[in-house]
């Protein structure tokens, strides 16, 4: 343990010296306090914009990541169009880079624009490394599940992408006025929303990246949402369809029966999926006779549901992406809560959305019928019923559960224009050196991982795999939902992804660490796609070197 403390501190002051010899100007405390009511140019942002100004500058932090945070506001053309709220966050000693962080949900509020993603707590933070790092509300203010900016259509394109490229350029006038030098490195790291705008900064300002982190992608936006309303339908408007809480732990624990021990060993996590694919059968949960027995079983209804969401889901329109939704992994190891996450906990029907909202889990939204205070709704619905209403209809009374997206085909084909990023033609980042980190949890069911499996294979049709391998690599990690899972996963992406750009070495295989509360500090490699890791039979359980990297 003191030799890893030894390691640690010798790495930090390596890294200190490095950050020290970055900065062309000294930066201090009142340089910080004296960057407030700074004004920045419509001519310093790429895109239109009426300029920019910093309202507020403070030293923030603990003594050892003290920094300085700078608050600003983007202003838009349209006089009626909200700000883009932007933070910028300056260690006073840096070490030439700066991490621009994604959002999530529908964005909305500035949140942790100082903190990678899902990073281990042995690794110093950005900022201890001597990061800048920035982030934004993607140009309104909203709840993350609160879509009614779509109303507006400067906010709409702010949150499609050219929020990304204002405040980037932002930032960077920033950085060079603070440290009076450019950023020699520039990443990006997303996860969810943030996942998606990350793939839309490599695909569409490419020339801005030197290394990009894309965590559970939302990267073809409306088609998710059109799969989640038909789903929400599948759910509430076919009777005795809903799958209860009590339902999908038996889906789930049988599932663990079956495929827990296939990767060779019973922990919890279900890591060999193509075997567990081939080797459960829901057909074993039938009740007798087909009919709703209650908790123990799954009625015709039911199992009928479960079937069409495990496979790939037609639309009902043809959008530039396509016109099936990826399938969603309910029988690969969804736990319980996830699952819940999924179905919800009950049905409602006309009242389902009104429930929603008094949980938070919603804008604004008309009405004012009764409803459980504790119902809880499918969440891809939640999400699809926002953009069916602000963005597609532009109807906030839209009754959703009735949308039918072929009878609004022109108008989803233009929105997926706007907001879809699914080009797999990203040269123009290979050619300019870029490196792009791919991950995408197994259990995933807010965006299923099939569906960065689908990016992916579009990566390798269009580039070949040696090509692609140059400058993609892709895991998928067993166990791991949205945010938590089986196995919640904690990994050092920003170390992996700045060790490939700035020396050269390529990420391979990964290490990655729990922090579930009941499991918290095992470990387990994270295999390049389509690898999983298998126990060897023997060694520490809990530690990644009892475990291979194999293909089914």
């Amino acid at each position: 343990m003191r030799m890893t403390h030894f390691v640690c501190a010798a790495a930090f002051t390596f890294l200190t010296s490095t950050a020290m010899s970055a900065q062309a100007k000294s930066f201090s405390e009142a340089d910080c306090l004296a960057m407030q009511q700074t004004h920045i140019g419509a001519s310093q942002i790429g895109l239109p914009t009426h300029g920019a100004v910093i309202y507020s500058a403070a030293m923030v932090g603990q003594a050892s990541e003290r920094h300085c945070q700078l608050e600003g506001a983007i202003k838009p053309v349209d006089p009626t169009a909200p700000d883009i709220n932007a933070q910028i966050n300056l260690p006073l000693i840096w070490n030439g880079k700066v991490l621009q962080l994604g959002g999530s949900g529908f964005n909305g509020a500035v949140r942790k624009t100082d903190t990678a993603r899902f990073s281990p707590v042995a690794i110093p933070g950005v900022l201890k490394q001597g990061y800048a790092t920035f982030g934004s509300d993607a140009g309104h203010q909203g709840g993350i599940s609160d879509a009614s900016f779509a109303m507006n259509d400067e906010a709409w394109k702010n949150f499609t992408g050219a929020q990304l490229k204002k405040t980037h350029d932002l930032a960077v006038t920033l950085v060079q006025q603070a440290y009076g030098a450019k950023p020699k490195r520039m990443y990006f790291q997303g996860n969810s929303q943030g996942g998606h705008e990350a793939l839309a900064v490599v695909q569409h300002y490419p020339q801005d990246y030197d290394g990009v982190i894309a965590i559970h992608p939302v990267y073809n936006f409306i088609e998710l949402h059109v799969a989640g309303s038909l789903l929400g339908q599948a759910i509430y408007n076919a009777p005795g369809a809903w799958i209860s809480p009590a339902k999908a732990a038996l889906i789930s624990n049988a599932v663990y029966g079956v495929c827990d021990q296939l990767d060779g060993l019973s922990d919890g996590v279900i890591a060999n999926i193509k075997a567990c694919d081939n080797t459960f059968r829901l057909a074993g949960l039938r009740c007798r006779d087909g009919k709703d027995h209650g908790p123990t079983c799954l009625s015709d209804v039911q199992i009928s549901l479960v079937r069409k969401m495990t496979q790939p889901q037609p639309l009902g329109v043809n959008l530039p992406t396509g016109n099936h939704f990826a399938s969603w992994p309910i029988l690969q190891g969804a736990d319980a809560p996830t699952l819940v996450s999924m179905f919800g906990t009950g049905v409602n029907h006309s009242k389902a959305i009104v429930a929603a909202e008094l949980n938070g889990q919603t804008g604004p939204q008309p009405g004012t019928a009764p409803a459980p205070a504790n119902l809880i709704i499918s969440f891809p619905y939640i999400m699809a019923d926002q953009i069916v209403r602000y963005a597609v209809t532009q109807n906030p009374k839209y009754d959703t559960l009735s949308f039918n997206p072929a009878t609004y085909q022109a108008r989803l084909q233009e929105l997926a224009s706007q907001a879809d990023d699914a080009d797999p033609d990203i040269r123009a980042f290979q050619q300019r050196g870029g490196k792009l980190l791919l991950m995408h949890g197994s259990i995933d069911m807010s965006v299923p991982p099939a569906n960065t499996i689908a990016y992916y294979e579009k990566l390798q049709a269009r580039f070949g795999d040696k090509d692609l391998h140059q400058f993609v690599r892709f895991y998928i990690a067993p166990g791991f939902a949205h945010n938590s899972g089986t196995f919640a996963v904690s990994w050092d992406s920003l170390g992996a992804l700045d060790n490939w750009v700035d020396k050269g070495i390529a990420p391979g295989t990964q290490k990655i660490i729990d922090t579930r509360l009941t499991t918290a500090g095992r470990e387990r490699p994270l295999c390049e796609y389509p690898q999983y890791p298998h126990y060897l039979g023997h060694g520490d359980k809990n530690s990644a070197s009892s475990f291979r990297c194999v293909l089914e």
